[in-house]
């Protein structure tokens, strides 16, 4: 807690903190006010679907492009205009709350937030000193699980109390905020190096990874880990708890265990932050590849419980892990790469990972209607070992060349 507050010291960094808290808290407030407007519109879950899934499209798509303006421009810069496109877009949406308007505004922000992650990932390492490096990068993490929890709780409460038109208002504004902030900090200026065009810029990113043979076996390990377990749970877990009937508390049905699961899986994440903060591993790359095996434990539970809160402790489990590992990597990576192509190389990862989604939700329904949900989640379990192979490649064990 000492090294937390040394960093919190920083001014820049104390602003970026709390721009993240107010960005991620509005992040989560925007989807939460798009579902619910659709909903008491009159549309169903394909429209829903279709509406969100432009988030993911655009910030696949644009990525890329998003890491090498991060790397051309003041990471800041980059950020700040990020968030008040963002500002422009909630603000639209609570005027007019079409179905169309909607689509595009999550289009849109899908391309913001494409320019703004890269920025962020590589801005760490021009804000924070090497001695601080991990505590910062941990009390990061720290703000966007806090700024998660915080959003979905408002997001919920003003939907419910207000409208969702507030919500876009609040959303609005917590974009606003993280804009100033971020617009107030100050980041050490990197050497400017000689400009390229764009393509051969997006290829010295591709370069910086597949130099490092670790580093590519990392992002590999990452996106299978993303389409084979994560995509599969988050398909197999509504269905499941349907099926089973099961109720916790008050609260009925596989939605309210949905959205628990995914709390706990959040509190977890923040338990993660505070274990990477304290712990410096020796291995860093061991510790990392470790800390994705308990995700395994989410299928199984969804092939075995017959209640929810084995579901929920294994959730929990799975964020601890997620985040040590998340933690390792960006550390690693700020260490190995050179600054000014760090928000490449983010870029490259954030494809990677994201890409592959929708491929390991669409196949994962495929593969229920056709085998059946059992033998999905035995192999979904079985490929924890993925990360534990991927240590055999020189360098994976200390994340280091």
């Amino acid at each position: 807690m000492r090294a937390a507050a040394g960093v919190l010291v920083d001014r820049s960094f104390r602003l970026l903190w709390c721009s993240l808290t107010a960005s991620v808290a509005a992040d989560y407030i925007f989807p939460i006010a798009v579902v619910i407007s659709l909903i008491r519109a009159g549309y169903g879950a394909a429209a829903i679907g279709l509406v969100l899934a432009g988030r993911l499209i655009a910030l696949v798509g644009f990525a890329l492009f998003g890491g090498v303006w991060a790397d051309r421009l003041p990471r800041r810069v980059v950020m700040a205009c990020s968030q008040l496109g963002l500002v422009a877009i909630a603000l639209t949406v609570a005027v007019w709350p079409s179905a169309v308007v909607m689509g595009v505004a999550v289009f849109l922000g899908g391309l913001c937030e494409a320019f703004f992650r890269p920025a962020l990932q590589a801005c760490l390492a021009t804000v924070l000193p090497e001695r601080h490096r991990r505590t910062g990068i941990a009390m990061t993490s720290v703000s966007l699980r806090g700024g998660s929890l915080l959003g979905a709780f408002l997001g919920s409460a003003i939907v419910v109390s207000i409208g969702p038109w507030a919500a876009f208002v609040a959303a609005s504004t917590g974009f606003g905020i993280s804009a100033l902030l971020i617009w107030l900090m100050r980041e050490r200026a990197l050497p400017a190096p000689e400009r390229q065009p764009l393509m051969d810029e997006l290829r010295q990113g591709v370069r910086e990874v597949w130099s490092r043979p670790w580093m590519a076996a990392v992002i590999v390990v990452l996106a299978l880990h993303q389409t084979l377990i994560v995509a599969p749970a988050q398909v197999l877990l509504p269905a499941t708890a349907s099926r089973f009937h099961w109720t916790f508390l008050p609260l009925h049905g596989g939605d309210a265990i949905y959205g628990l699961s995914l709390a706990a899986l959040s509190l977890g994440g923040l338990m993660g932050s505070l274990i990477a903060m304290l712990r410096t591993p020796s291995r860093p790359g061991v510790t990392a590849m470790v800390a994705l095996l308990p995700y395994a434990l989410v299928p199984l539970s969804l092939l075995t419980s017959h209640t929810p809160w084995p579901v929920f402790v294994c959730f929990l489990m799975a964020g601890v892990g997620l985040e040590v590992a998340a933690i390792e990597w960006v550390i690693g990576m700020l260490a190995e790469v050179p600054p000014e192509r760090q928000a490449r190389v983010a870029s490259l990862e954030w494809v990677a990972v994201l890409g592959l989604s929708p491929f390991g939700l669409v196949v994962t329904g495929v593969l229920v209607d056709t085998v059946g949900a059992r033998p999905v989640l035995l192999v979904s379990a079985l490929t924890a070992v993925v990360p534990v192979v991927a240590l055999a490649v020189p360098g994976v064990a200390r994340f280091h060349r």
